[in-house]
């Protein structure tokens, strides 16, 4: 696992997640700060002095915190030269990381300041699941949420959920479905015959899930799955808000040429408006 910091107070949230993470047996987390390529010599000597003695001081209270939840991962320090995207995909990719910890920079959601921020551009940049540290991290995940569809990066992220959760936690799969042309069709319906309407496309996406269910559940993980008529956004934000989820999770599909600038415009308002982390989980490409 890859921790990047700024030294701010949202790189702090990050470093505090990742100590509540339940890490395996010999596991290693990186923390990285990259430094601009040029600096004027003496300034350049006293920054990397500087940084160093930084990344070493929260290191420490990181390998405390892993004690403390129990855990036996080391934690390295690392400085990278250069532009902070370009030097943490870099750096993942060549410390063989399978997770990307960022904090959420700022105090409003990532409405205003999402695209061209550093999250952003690390997600639809590299292969790896990107987990947004969005508050103060209080404990382990207890009640994480995965969005979920048919399509296989929606699986991967329920998936490599359950990595996250520690004993006790309930991982809920939430999906919205679509009944086409609903009130267009319902005024010449009958009750019946509108529940009969509704529950054919209910039975339809349900058969489209249970592929992933079936990967669950030869896991052994508990889950349980709710679905629900409408779109997306609001269907996932709402359950999100009123359940009090800690972990919204979320599969993107790989993209290229102009596209690559984007990411899904549900995944993007999933990511800039929830409250709680997010992690976000991109579809297998060819580096993997």
């Amino acid at each position: 696992m890859i921790v990047p910091t700024d030294f701010s107070e949202a790189s702090a949230h990050a470093v505090g997640r990742a100590a509540h993470l339940p890490l395996a047996e010999g596991a290693k987390v990186l923390l990285t700060h990259a430094l601009p390529s040029r600096l004027p010599a003496e300034l350049g000597a006293r920054s990397l002095d500087a940084t160093a003695r930084e990344l070493e001081r929260i290191a420490e209270r990181l390998r405390k915190g892993l004690r403390a939840e129990g855990t036996s991962a080391t934690v390295e320090t690392h400085i990278a030269r250069g532009k902070p995207v370009e030097a943490i995909l870099r750096r993942a990719k060549a410390f063989g990381a399978e997770l990307i910890v960022l904090g959420r920079h700022g105090a409003k959601p990532l409405r205003d300041m999402f695209l061209g921020s550093t999250a952003e551009n690390v997600i639809r940049g590299g292969v790896l699941p990107v987990l947004i540290a969005n508050r103060r991290a209080t404990g382990p995940y207890l009640r994480p949420v995965v969005a979920v569809d048919a399509d296989e990066p929606s699986k991967r992220a329920a998936r490599f959920v359950p990595t996250l959760m520690t004993t006790g936690a309930e991982l809920t799969l939430v999906h919205a479905y679509d009944v086409p042309l609903e009130y267009a069709v319902f005024p010449g319906l009958k009750s019946k015959e509108r529940t009969h309407y509704q529950n054919t496309f209910k039975a339809s996406a349900e058969r489209k899930l249970r592929a992933l269910q079936r990967e669950l559940d030869a896991l052994g993980v508990p889950y349980h799955l709710v679905m629900e008529n409408g779109g997306s956004r609001s269907i996932v934000l709402e359950f999100v808000d009123d359940q009090g989820a800690d972990l919204l999770a979320l599969g993107t599909r790989a993209r290229s040429g102009i596209a690559f600038a984007l990411l899904g415009s549900v995944a993007t308002d999933l990511i800039r408006e929830a409250k709680c982390d997010v992690l976000v989980v991109r579809e297998a490409g060819h580096d993997e």
